[in-house]
């Protein structure tokens, strides 16, 4: 197997612990057009009373063809129940959290020869939605006269 590429932990919550397959199915169609590969998942559920407790992804029944592929890729095992347990700390109750381990396979080559030269990664920051709904706000504001 090549080199991966940098890998994303992509954090998605749900209200009242209902997860469809909808945004998974949003997730495999870019997974199909190349720019990324689900490498691994882990659902962690807090109930109403705040028990917290994790899951596979095979336990979902629109969810099995997922964890079949996942299980075929042989990388599964970046998160646990130690993870599990920190998210779970911060989760509303009676909500469901869903963490995607995404490889960025349009970055792959730039991360090998990244490597190749002797170098590595130091931080990498994904900007949250509300920064950048504020920065086009922003931007909507000034009419280009100031």
């Amino acid at each position: 197997m090549a080199e991966l590429g940098p890998v994303d932990a992509i954090v998605l919550g749900f209200p009242g612990q209902r997860l469809t397959s909808a945004v998974l199915d949003a997730f495999e169609s870019v997974e199909e057009r190349g720019d990324v590969r689900l490498i691994d998942a882990l659902i962690v559920v807090k109930d109403i009373s705040g028990v917290v407790s994790s899951h596979e992804v095979s336990e979902f029944e629109g969810l099995r063809d997922m964890a079949a592929e996942l299980a075929a890729r042989e990388l599964l095992g970046l998160a646990g129940a130690e993870d599990a347990e920190q998210i779970g700390k911060v989760m509303p109750p009676d909500s469901l959290v869903v963490v995607l381990f995404v490889e960025n396979i349009w970055a792959r080559e730039v991360a090998s020869r990244i490597r190749d030269s002797g170098g590595r990664l130091l931080s990498y920051t994904r900007l949250p939605q509300s920064v950048l709904d504020e920065a086009e706000e922003a931007l909507a504001g000034s009419d280009g006269s100031g």
